[in-house]
């Protein structure tokens, strides 16, 4: 119980390094790059994302994860999950590397063709370490995979910034991609003490494909309709429309991701562990999950009181649409990690089967609200994720919640106070900006939103939450 609550807290703290300083590094970066660039590039990357997401998905298939799921594993498990995700990427690169013309022609964006036949090396550059990377995960052993990440990411933003001063545009991002993937890739070989046998069994790769596959067709269908707004911006509407919309959704995605990668790192290993005790699953799920919304819900509806000056300040004017695409995008990333969450029991439990079934009906739910708004214009269409982001959240529910008898009724009454909170401290911060002068823009983040914080911790401390007791507790026994 020690030890594995030792590993857990340890593998919280890394996987923390990991997404705010390297993936903040990444992130910071990408603001920069967005004030050199503008908002076109972004568009081209933005047309392209579909492709690289969906690559992805396919290379590695969904049995990095069932390695990590497995009780035991032996090197003929390792050898057949690599030759499988190298053929894979091998094949997938082959196919796009053709294909890259024709959606160049669909976009009318010519570039577009070198952009994927180089972009997508990343899928072979990742097979070659996928399952080095699924070992550190299994071993909860991410530590190392910060250290690891830390060459990559620092050299890879140093070329991205050099190359878009000296006028190489999207190609400052494309190339910064690629080192990022590829000294991550070469640390996790040289490093790790396994390396292939070329050993390939057909029962193994059943084994594992069988429990792959359908997460690997979940996320294929996850991949493509996350991107499928990108399409049909860069179809029907200018490319900068798409820039904008890029931006925005970027910038919700991340702090949505460092929370979500926390929970997926830490949590589906952890709960691996104990899955055969349903009762302790329930009580760390409902721990996990309060903690959660208890940093998303503020996080999210603070940046949507902030975000005009917030955009004014790191972006420039010419961004302000990008600012009202982000306001509309906290509300609906918002309940982004609670969602990752509950999809993530059933991963654990093994029901990579009910896993593929809810991805059909989301998707089938986000076309349909896309054939609806898209009449009404960009920011009709923008609204609809939010309508697309509840549903899903009560389709994610109804499944993961029997495995473990914990409702969405009930998770919803223990998630409703961090909401009220959050809520009320971010109307107070939303007066503020009407009864305050400001100086500058900076001033006005910091004073509006150290406003917002404080209420908001204030309500918490009141009304005794638990995640506010645990952050006092934890802080205690630190200091002691």
């Amino acid at each position: 119980m020690i030890s594995l609550k030792n590993t857990t807290l340890n593998s919280i703290i890394w996987t923390l390094i990991d997404v705010l300083f390297l993936k903040g590094l990444f992130f910071l970066t990408g603001i920069f790059l967005a004030r050199i660039l503008g908002p076109e590039e972004f568009g081209l990357i933005g047309m392209v994302a579909v492709f690289i997401t969906v690559g992805k998905s396919l290379v590695d298939s969904g049995m990095s994860s069932s390695l990590i799921r497995s009780d035991t594993i032996d090197n003929e498990d390792l050898s057949t999950v690599f030759l499988m995700n190298l053929g894979v990427s091998i094949l997938l690169y082959v196919i796009i590397y053709f294909s890259a013309p024709y959606v160049s022609i669909f976009f009318n964006q010519y570039i577009l063709t070198e952009i994927l036949r180089v972009y997508c090396l990343t899928f072979i550059i990742s097979a070659i370490s996928a399952v080095q990377l699924a070992i550190l995960s299994r071993e909860m052993n991410f530590k190392k995979l910060t250290i690891l990440n830390c060459p990559g990411t620092i050299l890879a933003i140093i070329t991205g910034v050099l190359l878009a001063y000296n006028g190489f545009g999207v190609w400052s991002i494309v190339w910064m991609y690629i080192i990022m993937h590829g000294i991550l890739s070469i640390l996790l070989w040289i490093s790790s003490n396994w390396k292939p046998s070329f050993q390939f069994s057909i029962k193994k790769m059943k084994i594992h494909f069988g429990f792959g596959y359908k997460l690997t067709v979940s996320a294929l269908l996850n991949n493509i309709f996350k991107n499928v707004y990108n399409i049909v911006i860069g179809k029907y509407f200018p490319v900068h429309i798409l820039g904008f919309y890029e931006r925005a959704h970027s910038f919700n995605q991340y702090p949505a991701s460092i929370l979500t990668g926390i929970i997926s790192k830490v949590s589906f290993p952890l709960l691996s562990k104990i899955k055969s005790d349903q009762n302790r699953v329930a009580r760390i799920y409902k721990q996990i999950l309060q903690f959660t919304f208890f940093i998303s819900a503020p996080l999210f509806l603070f940046a949507a009181v902030l975000a005009q000056p917030l955009f004014d300040l790191i972006l420039g004017e010419e961004w302000a649409m990008s600012a009202t695409f982000f306001q509309i995008f906290c509300f609906s990333f918002m309940l982004y990690p609670v969602q990752a969450f509950n999809i993530n029991v059933l991963m654990v439990y093994g029901r990579s089967d009910l896993f593929l079934r809810l991805e059909i009906i989301k998707k089938s739910i986000i076309l349909i609200s896309i054939i609806i708004a898209l009449p009404f214009g960009i920011y009709v269409l923008v609204w609809s994720s939010l309508v697309v982001a509840l549903l899903a959240l009560i389709i994610n529910t109804y499944y993961s919640a029997k495995m473990i008898n914990y409702n969405l009724t009930s998770q919803l009454r223990d998630l409703f106070p961090f909401l009220i909170f959050a809520a009320l401290s971010a109307f107070i911060m939303y007066l503020s900006t009407l009864l305050m002068d400001f100086n500058s823009l900076f001033l006005q983040i910091f004073s509006v939103g150290l406003i917002g914080v404080i209420c908001y911790l204030i309500l918490n401390s009141i009304f005794k939450t638990s995640p506010m007791q645990l952050v006092i507790k934890t802080i205690k026994d630190k200091i002691l």
